[in-house]
């Protein structure tokens, strides 16, 4: 006697539905294995860790950018003071950062007659000891002298 295949079974598949659930062979699953699972993690830990440089990276970079920006204007409060004197020197001076601890070096110089006559330039460098270098940001004017 041979039986008809029922509704649902397949002879080649030998796969039978029942209550709404297909029983059957594991290849013919759909879904993902556990190798898969873990390639997937791996791929992402990799991708995580370079998202966690680049975030280390950004954070040196505001830093780095808040200290120039500190030191830019160290320089330029300088010049707006020495503009407002009348007999202008070379010097120079220290400002330490009280947030940071970092300690901020000023060094201005005074050319006269440059670019012509009753002219001076009057140049400010500040510099700092930055997290991986010496840093130095430089500032110069022309005034007039009177």
């Amino acid at each position: 006697m041979q039986l008809l295949p029922e509704e649902g079974e397949q002879r080649m598949g030998r796969t039978r539905e029942m209550g709404g659930i297909t029983m059957g062979r594991m290849k013919d699953t759909k879904g993902m294995t556990l190798l898969e699972v873990t390639i997937a993690l791996f791929i992402l830990a990799i991708g995580l860790l370079g998202l966690a440089g680049l975030h280390l990276a950004a954070m040196q970079s505001d830093t780095l950018g808040q200290q120039a920006t500190l030191a830019t204007s160290l320089a330029k409060n300088k010049l707006s003071e020495l503009q407002e004197v009348e007999q202008i020197t070379n010097g120079k001076d220290t400002y330490t950062d009280k947030t940071n601890g970092i300690t901020y070096a000023r060094q201005w110089s005074i050319q006269s007659d440059v670019p012509q006559e009753d002219m001076s330039t009057v140049k400010v460098q500040v510099s700092w000891q930055g997290p991986m270098a010496d840093r130095c940001i430089t500032v110069s004017t022309v005034i007039r002298r009177t």
